[in-house]
């Protein structure tokens, strides 16, 4: 009998030993930094969203950045999580790699959709079955808050090799294509700029979130790894994805660096860019709820308070209800926008009908409503009744508190210096081509501190693209080293942002119209919303806004 149970003894052994290898054991054995950083993140008060991806880094220092974007998503209930992570140690011998093993976390046991993974190695050329993920923190350091906020909730883990391309990128965007549902989160985590210090990493991510704004996945993939980012892949997967199976595209919700996380300084830094992929019906307003870091600054288009549209905002219940339509996209954003027109304390009888006036008193109870804090004036109507009802209307609109912007000399902004131009005039026979060399080289010239914005007055009505003028001046603003571009006068909205020389720069050609008695559909206009984060960079999205003429027009 004792024989038979020091058998039984010795089989169990391996018996446990395989048991243990049913599952892939966690990185960590302490709890305590995932804990600390979900609690801090809980104390913020983190309204949730439906979102259908995230991306967070991997390095645990920025663990409270991993916390917070967790705290956004975790009310949604998703049937699986497709986890994307680099292979840091370059242990894949394909492009990508995956697991049918589960994890093991803090917090307890983290599925892997087996039947998933069991498809993507069907073909063999594209995906291998590795072990790399007991050693890759690429994984190791997200999966305890999956585990935290997801529990059971099964997982499809791939490793993206740092050599991989984008036709293996493509090819495997297609093999997940079948497999991701509505009920699908895309987890890509990365780490950003690399080796770098401060000022370097910061340039490093401004024109990696320019390129993540415009949506640009041939600048994605044409970024430096690992100067921009620790995995172009990963971008790129999660940006197809999003954009295919989700029509969502990416809002950046914090950028900080490794160094603002430490006393000492640090020569060689890591960035962290965290992102989330909220749904359709959460991408149509500015975002003011709280889980982003950062000031935000909203840019507007032509914007006009006379002729056919002052009957129908003076009054009060018209305007009241108006108000409530705008608030609800604009929740109360800090708010920039090109002024058309001449505002005077009365309005002549018998101006032309495209010489543009509004009343004083409306119009400055309209930009106090709606929290303008500048407005641009450099544009082809300012001077519609000359040059001293033009001065008149810039001294209301200081003693009003409104910064007035109007030529080459950039205004403190807070969050940004910006300057305005304008490439046409109305007054007298119509003009263009009025921003001349001069003006470009004092831009060039310009000690502002970045980021530095030009607000621009340009290009033919109706058209949501440049052309060779506009290009013209587009290449030498960039070259002067102005950051955000805006742009107003087409009356129509550009559908997409532009980054400009890889993202040295970021391009809204146009903003269409604001408030401007234009009806119809021929008219369409955006609100451009910009969120400075502390370390001196932005994120920036174009957000459509249906016509608010038509809107008040409906209302009488």
């Amino acid at each position: 009998m004792k024989r038979l149970l020091l058998v039984l003894a010795l089989l169990a052994v391996p018996l446990a030993a395989l048991a243990d290898d049913a599952a892939i054991p966690s990185l960590y054995g302490d709890d305590a930094p995932f804990t600390a950083s979900i609690a801090a993140a809980e104390a913020l008060a983190i309204e949730p969203r439906v979102v259908s991806g995230l991306t967070v880094p991997h390095h645990l220092i920025a663990a409270d950045l991993i916390a917070r974007a967790f705290l956004v998503a975790r009310d949604s209930r998703y049937d699986r999580i497709v986890v994307l992570t680099p292979d840091h140690f370059k242990r894949s011998r394909r492009p990508f790699a995956a697991t049918r093993l589960d994890f093991d976390t803090v917090f307890g046991r983290v599925p892997t959709d087996g039947a998933v993974v069991d498809a993507l190695l069907a073909d063999k050329t594209l995906v291998e079955e590795s072990d790399l993920f007991r050693r890759e923190h690429g994984i190791g350091a997200v999966l305890p808050y999956v585990a935290r906020f997801f529990p059971r909730t099964p997982i499809v883990p791939i490793a993206v090799a740092i050599g991989s391309n984008r036709d293996e990128w493509d090819a495997l965007v297609a093999a997940l294509g079948p497999l991701i549902t509505e009920r699908t989160l895309v987890l890509q985590s990365t780490d950003f700029s690399h080796y770098l210090p401060l000022p370097d990493a910061i340039l490093r991510d401004q024109e990696t979130m320019n390129v993540i704004a415009a949506g640009d996945l041939d600048a994605i993939a044409k970024l430096h790894q690992p100067q921009h980012l620790d995995s172009r892949g990963g971008q790129y997967i999660q940006m197809r994805l999003q954009a295919e199976h989700f029509g969502a595209a990416p809002v950046v919700i914090a950028n900080s660096n490794m160094q603002f996380y430490v006393d000492t300084e640090i020569d060689e830094t890591t960035s962290y860019i965290v992102q989330i992929y909220p749904s359709a019906e959460g991408a149509d307003r500015v975002d003011l709820d709280g889980h982003a870091d950062g000031q935000v600054l909203c840019f507007a288009g032509d914007t006009f308070f006379g002729r056919h549209l002052a009957p129908v905002i003076s009054q009060p219940a018209i305007r009241d209800r108006l108000l409530d339509e705008i608030e609800a996209v604009l929740d109360g954003c800090p708010l920039v926008l090109n002024l058309e027109g001449v505002m005077v304390p009365e309005v002549p009888t018998g101006i032309g009908a495209v010489q543009l006036a509004m009343p004083e008193d409306l119009t400055l109870d309209w930009l106090e409503r709606l929290n303008v804090v500048a407005v641009s004036i450099a544009n082809n109507h300012s001077r519609d009744l000359g040059d001293e009802p033009k001065a008149a209307m810039m001294a209301a609109l200081e003693a009003a508190g409104i910064d007035v912007l109007d030529g080459v000399e950039a205004d403190d902004l807070g969050a940004l210096r910006a300057l305005a131009l304008t490439d046409l005039d109305n007054s007298g026979d119509a003009r263009t081509g009025l921003v001349t060399d001069t003006e470009l080289e004092a831009v060039t010239r310009s000690v502002a501190a970045p980021p530095l914005a030009a607000f621009m007055h340009w290009g033919a009505e109706y058209a949501r693209i440049s052309d060779e003028r506009e290009d013209h001046l587009i290449d030498a603003l960039r070259q002067a080293a102005v950051s955000l571009i805006v742009g107003a006068h087409p009356h129509v909205a550009s559908e997409r942002l532009i980054a400009l020389a890889g993202g040295e720069s970021l391009l809204a050609y146009s903003l269409g119209n604001f408030l401007f008695d234009q009806p119809g559909a021929n008219v369409s206009g955006a609100v451009l919303e910009v969120r400075f984060f502390p370390q001196g960079t932005f994120f920036a999205r174009l957000i459509p806004i249906p016509n608010f003429y038509d809107r008040a027009l409906s209302l009488r």
